[in-house]
Order: structure tokens, then C-alpha cells, then sequence
């Protein structure tokens, strides 16, 4: 395959046959991140503007292609028009490549795995021609990892989607990670004040979808709660709003709560996924962490996305 390069870290590996899927590396060869890159039939891009990015980071043990079969966001983002980024993590960072969203040096602005994942969203926004702003999902490591991400840089970040994730800054090492998984986060109302004081001057208001299902043994579903009032409380306070007194929402096969701003527009919407496991919910059995059997994950977050974007 030939290396066509679009910045001097990133290279996408061209076969010879057209695909709306490329691979490649970013980053020095010592320290190079494989990823993966969907492109939709440039029919369905938008006739003017800026091209939507969709970041998605994947669960312990898994990679793009896994998470990408598992959640099917391919197909539901190219209804769309949305490019989609598949970041990995290589087991020489962690041995069941597992993102380290609980060591300090990863998660903190222009350090470690968060300033690698900046980087590389840079780069392939512009070289794709994506808006400034992303969209970022992601699956228990990686949805622990992009709520940091979206509290180290949220001027990237246009909304955030979590399944079966943990909040920001939530655990300082390992034995700290293993409790809030099993536990949920202590500290309450003071998981606000850690996005905040990480967003600094660049603070916005980032809505937030997460997920949670109900029967969850790896990361328990105390977490579910914990991310939706850090997040409601974090965009609360860039509004200069108090928190919103939550609305109860419901779905077949979930029941929820939504967090509105003053204007209407939501802030934080929390589901709980009735009889789902650690898995992504509706997602596609060849896929490994999925429960094809409950209400449509995809859907659902792109359905936010949706309204997000538009201010509702």
C-alpha cells in the first residue's frame, strides 16, 4: 500500500481499490496510533460548510473495527453525512487496551493519550475538512476518556455521548479506578467543579447523552447518576444558571431523566437500560460488548446529536 501523507505525523494507507473505510498511523513510528476513518458517499456531504466528525473511542479489549461492527455507527452516520474516527489504543499501552482515562499524566491538557487523541482529531479534521468541533462518543474505557477529553478540551468538543461510562476526572490510579467502577465517584458535588476548573477560560456548554444499563456488573450503574450531575452541573455554571430540576423522560426498554437550560435547549440527558449488561445497547451481536436485544444506543445518541446541534 502507499503512504499518502496529510500532516507530517499522519499518513491514511490507500489500497488500490476505493472504500469508504481508511486506515492509518499518526505519530512518531515509536509511538504510532493505528485508527480508522469512514467516509460517507460524498454524495451525501453537505453542499456547503464544514463536514461533521464523529469521534468514537472503544472499551477495553477492542479495537476500531470492533467497536465499528458493534455499535454499526457506519451505516447510521452515513445516513447522515458524518465522517467517523476510530481512534486505538495499542496493547503497549495498555495490556488489554484499555484507554488510561485514571492516570493523571493522560488526562490532563497537553499531556499523555489526551494530547495524542488532540492531535490526531486535528489532523484529520482538517485534512477531511471537518468542522471545528467534533462530536465524541464513547464505550466504558473510552467513554471514561472522552468525558476527560471534553473537560481538557472542550473547545473541540460540540457534544458527548457515554456508554456505560464514568465521570470526568473521576479515579488517580488504579485502586481508585477499580472502586469507582465497583462504586460509583465520591465527592458528589464537587465532580462539577473538576470539569470546570479543567475547562478554564475555553469553558462551554457541552450537552451530554450517557447510557447505562441497568444490569452493568463491570462499572456499576451509580456511575450513571455521577456523570449526569457533573455534567449538569458543569454547564449550570457556564450559563451562570443553577441547576435544572431534572424531567423524567421514558422509552420502551429505558427510562431517563433530562436536564433543560433556561432557554429549553438540554443540557444533560441520563438512560438507564433496562436488563442491558456492559455492553452497547442494540448494537450488533458481531460485535464484542453488545446486547442486540435492547433499545437502539445508536440511535439514540445520534437522535441527541441531531438535536444538539440544532439547540434543542
Amino acid at each position: 500500500m502507499a503512504l499518502v501523507a496529510f500532516a507530517s505525523s499522519l499518513a491514511y494507507a490507500q489500497g488500490s481499490t476505493p472504500s469508504p473505510r481508511v486506515e492509518g498511523t499518526f505519530g512518531p513510528a515509536a509511538e504510532s496510533r493505528h485508527f480508522v476513518l469512514f467516509r460517507p458517499d460524498a454524495s451525501l456531504a453537505p453542499r456547503s460548510g464544514a463536514r461533521t466528525l464523529l469521534v468514537m473511542l472503544h472499551g477495553c479489549t477492542q479495537d476500531a473495527s470492533d467497536v465499528s461492527r458493534g455499535t454499526r455507527l457506519d451505516s447510521a452516520a452515513a445516513r447522515r453525512g458524518m465522517l467517523v474516527l476510530y481512534p486505538e489504543q495499542p496493547a503497549r499501552a495498555h495490556p488489554k487496551k484499555c484507554w488510561n482515562w485514571y492516570l493523571p499524566a493522560d488526562v490532563q491538557r497537553g499531556s499523555g493519550e489526551l494530547a495524542q487523541l488532540a492531535a490526531l482529531v486535528d489532523s484529520v479534521r482538517v485534512a477531511e475538512g471537518g468542522a471545528p468541533r467534533i462530536l465524541l462518543a464513547g464505550m466504558s474505557a473510552g467513554a471514561a476518556m472522552a468525558a476527560n477529553f471534553a473537560a481538557a478540551y472542550p473547545e473541540r468538543v460540540a457534544a458527548l455521548a457515554l456508554h456505560s461510562g464514568i465521570a470526568a476526572l473521576a479515579a488517580t490510579d488504579v485502586t481508585s479506578a477499580l472502586q469507582v467502577m465497583r462504586e460509583g465517584p465520591t465527592g458528589g458535588p464537587t465532580l462539577g467543579d473538576r470539569v470546570a476548573a479543567s475547562m478554564g477560560d475555553r469553558a462551554h456548554v457541552i450537552p451530554v447523552i450517557a447510557l447505562h444499563g441497568d444490569a452493568d456488573v463491570v462499572v456499576s450503574p451509580a456511575n450513571l447518576e455521577a456523570v449526569a450531575q457533573q455534567w449538569a452541573s458543569a454547564n449550570a455554571r457556564v450559563r451562570g444558571e443553577a441547576v435544572p430540576v431534572p424531567v423524567a423522560v421514558a422509552r420502551r426498554g429505558a427510562t431517563g431523566r433530562r436536564w433543560a437550560s433556561a432557554d429549553g435547549s438540554v443540557s444533560v440527558e441520563a438512560w438507564r437500560l433496562e436488563g442491558v449488561g456492559h455492553a452497547w445497547s442494540g448494537g450488533s451481536a458481531a460485535g464484542t460488548f453488545t446486547a442486540p436485544e435492547g433499545p437502539d444506543a445508536t440511535a439514540m445518541i445520534l437522535e441527541f446529536f441531531g438535536r444538539a446541534e440544532a439547540g434543542r
